[in-house]
């Protein structure tokens, strides 16, 4: 009995140590991998893509200088085309807000106080005084006589340039101005002088003058210049033109 056991566990030893054998032989001739290949792949897979991004730059950079070259033959084929009209309207808009001097023939007035008055002190008296009403009547009567510009004392007049007075002072686009008041008007000198020598358009101008409280003359001039526009412009109601 003793026999038969000892001989089963001889062949039990023998079998285990023939399966730990075959799988230590299995083992040993498993080769282990000696690095990974994920580094060489990431820096593979970066070159190819900062090569793809460089060339897709240059193809950018083409395509812009192409552009921009196209872009500038068709605005010089625009402006060759739009020159003469666009330089035409420009100007006249330019003359229209005041922002190019116009020069010609025109008419000359001035108006002064009285050689008697003062415009400070506690005599003060606004009967012997050129009042801002009458600045504005005079360009009132100039635009009606369609004058292509105005100016008072080279303060070039536009439609929104205010002439106001604060105490004795007159105010024109922003700047104190004070007498006498040149006032210059280019246009049809013929037409204009007409209408300025009109008492029935410049009634108190043309009473006080006669009583002597204020000067007033008015000449045709063959040249005059009238500046540019010096005071604010406002552009609320300016549109882009498509």
């Amino acid at each position: 009995m003793l026999e038969d056991k000892n001989k089963k566990f001889a062949i039990s030893f023998a079998i285990t140590g023939l399966v730990l054998g075959l799988f230590l032989t299995w083992q040993f001739k498993t080769e282990v991998p000696k690095g990974g290949n994920f580094p060489v792949d990431e820096i593979d897979a970066r070159k190819d893509l900062l090569k793809s991004f460089l060339d897709e730059q240059s193809y950018l950079q083409s395509r812009i200088v192409f552009l921009r070259n196209e872009i500038e033959e068709a605005q010089s084929l625009i402006e060759s085309k739009t020159k003469d009209v666009n330089t035409d309207i420009l100007d006249q808009l330019k003359r229209k807000i005041g922002l190019s001097v116009v020069e010609g023939e025109g008419v000359e007035i001035v108006i002064d106080d009285s050689p008697t008055a003062e415009r400070e002190g506690a005599d003060v008296s606004d009967a012997l005084l050129v009042q801002a009403s009458d600045l504005r009547d005079l360009v009132n009567v100039l635009n009606s006589a369609k004058a292509d510009a105005v100016s008072i004392n080279n303060q070039r007049i536009t439609a929104q340039s205010p002439i106001s007075s604060i105490g004795t002072s007159i105010l024109i686009n922003n700047s104190y101005i004070s007498p006498p008041f040149t006032i210059n008007a280019v246009g049809d000198s013929g037409s204009i002088m007409q209408r300025i020598l009109n008492e029935a358009l410049l009634p108190s101008i043309y009473k006080r003058s006669k009583k002597g409280e204020v000067r007033f003359k008015a000449e045709q001039k063959a040249f005059l210049s009238i500046p540019i526009y010096n005071g604010d412009l406002k552009a609320n109601n300016l549109n882009i033109v498509k």
